[in-house]
């Protein structure tokens, strides 16, 4: 399918991701028209090249696009947006210090039960208050985005864990089907160990809402429960379900977004 322009292409078309290699200066002003869509770069250039070796593929402009649509399907953090509004970039790296930090409270938590060092238990109790402190305000900032607000008011979630979920995987929260975020978030594995960050959050945001008693996710997991499932694959199910119920969020908010004429 061949297309005069962008603008023509755009309009036929409405894609809700476009994915490239690199854009032409030129566009980038008609490209900030499209609120609709989101933009997509390749991070590293080389990875295209690497990608068309691997397949035996020579360099035309047909194989790159079948090349970058692959890429992108696998390994979608292979690119970045082209636009992120200061909003998130600030509550991606919130969210990113508090994963840091929450790793070192727990680490202060188990020094705790080999010490009775004075200083060992001020030290934890520090690092409890400020990543408590971090957590209240990266849920004042977060309320900003749209998909963040829709999930609290909508499926009574909130959180750093939903946060960094939210602001660090919002296209492809839009783009890859169920079965594909459900690979990407390891829902498909059993042991809680080797687990990625991604999918260690969003577990843990599952057991938030079975502990806090979201009744929306409470329900599941009793169900589960009285069909004789173990804590774990309840645990799971729930995991899945919030993952799916995210991504309908995000596809419903972007669908909501005016495309132009």
């Amino acid at each position: 399918m061949f297309f005069n322009d962008f603008l023509e292409m755009f309009g036929k078309l409405r894609p809700r991701v476009v994915v490239a290699d690199s854009y032409p200066r030129k566009l980038l002003q008609t490209m900030t028209r499209f609120s609709g869509a989101a933009f997509l770069r390749l991070r590293d250039l080389k990875k295209l090249s690497e990608e068309r070796n691997n397949n035996g593929l020579r360099k035309t402009d047909e194989n790159d696009v079948k090349a970058l649509r692959e890429m992108f399907y696998k390994t979608p953090d292979l690119f970045q947006p082209l636009y992120a509004s200061p909003v998130e970039l600030e509550v991606r790296a919130l969210t990113e210090l508090w994963v840091e930090l929450a790793g070192i409270k727990r680490a202060a938590k188990y020094a705790r039960t080999t010490t009775d060092d004075p200083l060992a238990v001020e030290i934890h109790k520090v690092l409890r208050r400020y990543t408590e402190g971090l957590a209240t305000r990266i849920h004042e900032r977060a309320m900003e985005l749209p998909l963040y607000r829709m999930a609290v008011e909508r499926l009574g979630l909130k959180g750093p864990s939903l946060t960094y979920i939210v602001s660090h995987d919002s296209i492809v929260l839009k783009t890859l089907s169920r079965t594909g975020l459900e690979r990407r978030y390891e829902l498909f594995r059993r042991p809680w160990r080797g687990r990625g960050l991604r999918s260690q959050l969003l577990i843990q945001l599952a057991y938030a809402t079975v502990t806090h008693r979201n009744q929306r996710y409470l329900a599941i997991y009793e169900c589960y429960r009285r069909k004789g499932k173990k804590h774990w694959q309840a645990i799971l199910r729930v995991a899945k379900r919030i993952l799916r119920d995210i991504r309908r969020l995000a596809i419903e908010a972007q669908e909501a977004t005016p495309t132009p004429a």
